[in-house]
């Protein structure tokens, strides 16, 4: 595993088909750590109708989602239901693949029933949350992996009343009722309320077309200090987010570090980006224009 930089993300990317593919990484503060994962499902050798993908990521947090071969709506009886699943097939783990429909406020860009009468014929969803071994059960909207938009459930309630008092007494600031959760893009279920520390292992399974991919949070700290009118204070920091790319090969971990500026900004002088580990050159680059050296790099 090669360790590179990557940019901080100042909007959040769409995806194909409805939904966020990358959050954006500007709130001001967030608790604990998200986890997300990106990619397509591989089915395994074999004539079934489904298979399983799912994500562990240590003894906390657990996710396991059923993937189904091609499905359409069928009328059964006075009921409107998925009817029988064709060849498994390669899946994208996108939300637009699970339940929903333009009124569920967790999911508007799934598959559903807006109108029985004119869905016969329809796709049906193909990803649908698996109950055993799954730890703190999502809605069956959220049978994906991947970041949840900040106006989709339950994100949306959680960032507070915005009427007409708000607009009066509070506008621009927050609503007093505003959650930090808010700020958390991972589904509830992918969401550790303790930021995960370092050399926990993961496992994804169903979706490399080599197999189960394990591997283990790397054990590089990351330290964070500014200097100010010439004094210098250390900030604590922990790991934000964790997003695998499971198409790509890529681990995303994204740190945060919340600084109070002064009332005249020009004062904060340096922030410094250090790692008391040894890192390749591309993780923690030097500035434009700086020395290499033995140094932790400085930004």
């Amino acid at each position: 595993m090669r360790l590179i930089y990557r940019p901080v993300r100042f909007m959040q990317t769409p995806q194909i088909g409805g939904g966020i593919q990358f959050p954006d990484d500007l709130a001001d503060e967030k608790l604990g750590t998200d986890v997300g994962l990106l990619g397509t499902a591989h089915p395994p050798r074999g004539g079934r109708d489904s298979f399983l993908a799912w994500l562990a990521v240590g003894g906390t947090l657990r996710k396991v989602v059923r993937v189904y071969g091609p499905r359409v709506f069928v009328a059964d009886g006075a009921a409107v239901v998925p009817g029988a699943p064709g060849k498994p097939e390669a899946t994208p783990l996108r939300y637009d693949y699970c339940w929903g429909e333009s009124a569920e406020a967790h999911n508007p860009i799934g598959r559903g029933l807006d109108d029985p009468r004119h869905s016969v014929g329809k796709a049906a969803p193909q990803l649908e949350v698996e109950a055993e071994g799954t730890v703190n059960r999502p809605r069956r909207s959220h049978a994906a992996f991947g970041p949840l938009d900040p106006s989709w459930e339950p994100r949306r309630r959680l960032a507070g009343t915005f009427d007409m008092e708000w607009r009066r007494k509070r506008a621009p600031f927050r609503p007093r009722d505003f959650a930090l959760a808010h700020h958390s893009w991972a589904c509830p279920d992918l969401h550790s309320d303790v930021a995960l520390e370092p050399d926990v292992p993961i496992e994804v399974g169903g979706v490399r077309p080599e197999g189960v991919w394990r591997f283990k949070l790397p054990k590089y700290p990351i330290e964070f200090t500014s200097r100010m009118n010439g004094d210098y204070s250390e900030h604590k920091s922990h790991l934000d987010s964790l997003l695998i790319d499971a198409d790509e090969a890529v681990v995303e971990l994204t740190y945060r570090v919340s600084i109070r500026l002064p009332k005249k900004w020009e004062r904060l002088e340096r922030l410094f980006v250090r790692s008391p580990a040894l890192m390749p050159d591309e993780v923690l680059p030097a500035p434009d224009g700086a020395a290499p050296d033995a140094s932790p790099a400085t930004t």
